[in-house]
């Protein structure tokens, strides 16, 4: 099996111009990993065209680079497991772009607004209403009453019935629908609180929010073995953890009410 960045150069090398063609060659014959100015010395090239050469095969920078060809190179010197390095390779990029991606005080201003809110409503199409179901789980256990809309029709009429004070969450990592752009310019219209989950960090959904969580998209990366519900299912994680870290004795309390009522104790 060829390594993860062999796959990834080789699906962009059309793209590559002259220099480009040389930094591909250096790690598709597999030498050393060098620091950005080691390597830019060794080719004779420039740090900006490393850079850019980075950006052309969907990556971040060059440090993003040198950690995918290293764990790339671990995986190919075991063939035995490759396919659980290529998927745990996948996941720690994955990881690591949401995170960096993720604004700390836009997490806390959302957890802040779902503490205070008891009816949250839930927006979110295709693999986001998936999402929807794990949110309504996790927060229903917190006292929260949770209303999932999953499909675009059903959104755009519920928005009308949306009051001032309610608290709606809306995911979708294109964030560009114009149906529910328009939806949520109604509710915002209504002075109702709005959270927008998205890997789109120009979606006009943004100008009606009230916290703007940025998540990771791999429309740019052919992440295989990983589930598109990923990047949104983070957010809500560390959303919940948020909420738990502030407020840990409310909340285990409240826990604990709802475990005994869903049992029927």
């Amino acid at each position: 099996m060829e390594s993860y960045i062999e796959l990834i150069i080789q699906a962009n090398q059309k793209k590559f111009t002259d220099v480009e063609r040389v930094i591909a060659q250096y790690f598709l014959d597999g030498n050393k990993e060098l620091g950005i100015q080691e390597l830019a010395k060794k080719l004779s090239v420039s740090n900006s065209s490393i850079t850019r050469f980075c950006k052309k095969i969907g990556l971040a920078n060059y440090k993003e680079l040198i950690y995918l060809y290293k764990y790339s190179s671990k995986g190919a010197k075991n063939q035995n497991d490759s396919s659980i390095s290529y998927v745990n390779l996948n996941y720690s990029l994955l990881l690591n772009d949401i995170i960096e991606k993720l604004d700390k005080e836009e997490v806390k201003k959302a957890a802040l607004m779902i503490d205070a809110g008891r009816i949250i409503h839930y927006w979110g199409t295709g693999y986001n209403a998936f999402c929807g179901e794990d949110f309504q789980f996790k927060f229903s256990r917190l006292g929260k009453i949770v209303n999932v809309i999953k499909d675009e029709h059903s959104i755009s009429m519920m928005a009308h019935g949306v009051q001032q004070g309610d608290l709606v969450v809306v995911s979708s990592i294109s964030g560009d629908n114009e149906a529910i752009q328009e939806a949520v310019k109604t509710v915002s219209e209504k002075n109702a609180k709005v959270i927008v989950i998205t890997a789109n960090e120009k979606s006009p959904y943004k100008e009606f929010s009230n916290a703007f969580c940025l998540t990771s998209s791999m429309g740019k990366k052919d992440m295989g073995g990983i589930s598109p519900q990923i990047p949104v299912l983070t957010v809500i994680d560390i959303l919940y953890t948020e909420i738990l870290a502030m407020y840990h004795e409310d909340t285990i309390k409240s826990w604990i009410k709802s475990e005994v009522i869903l049992r029927g104790k």
